[in-house]
């Protein structure tokens, strides 16, 4: 396959996707919204102390939460042309459990009371449907307690304060690049 061939059809593949669902890794968000605060501490504790009494009042003996937000920006072009520009975000909550010597885990998009609990209860029968084909219980080595932590990936240059127009000249460049090869 000649590489023009390749590029062609890794551009129609790619094409492909972006049509048929390739934004449906998150909800299509705003520009602004990218650069928008998530959940304050305060809230992010609440949702946090949920699962933790629902995974405990099910058996786990222990728990930790994840609430994440996660946030997508997609510049497509084909040959010399710009195909789409797509803003996403997804957040959610992960829940990780030891019961019974196993275990388990749930996530779930949905961040109201009730699916919080139902996901933190998700994971313990998890775990205990997975301890079921033990042979050695799960046992964590000691280690000193951190209490509540937050962590934020340290950015050094945010990739949503770059103008699109520069994303898309830079994308451009490389795809005449590529062609004129």
């Amino acid at each position: 396959m000649k590489r023009r061939d390749f590029i062609s059809l890794a551009g129609m593949g790619t094409t492909a996707a972006f049509l048929t669902g390739f934004t449906a890794k998150g909800m299509s968000v705003s520009e602004q919204r990218l650069l928008e605060e998530f959940l304050d501490a305060k809230e992010k504790k609440r949702m946090a102390d949920i699962a933790l009494n629902a995974a405990k009042a099910k058996g786990a003996t222990y728990t930790d939460v994840r609430i994440g937000r996660y946030l997508n920006q997609s510049v497509l072009a084909r040959d010399r042309r710009v195909q789409g520009v797509a803003n996403t975000e997804s957040f959610g909550i992960g829940i990780r459990v030891i019961a019974n010597g196993s275990w388990g885990f749930a996530a779930s998009e949905k961040m109201d009371n009730a699916s919080i609990a139902k996901t933190a209860e998700l994971a313990v029968a998890i775990a205990k449907g997975n301890a079921k084909l033990l042979t050695e219980p799960v046992q964590l080595a000691p280690q000193k307690g951190f209490g509540e932590v937050s962590w934020k990936t340290p950015i050094e240059k945010n990739a949503f304060e770059i103008p699109v127009k520069e994303k898309v000249d830079l994308l451009l460049s490389v795809n005449e690049a590529a062609l004129s090869a």
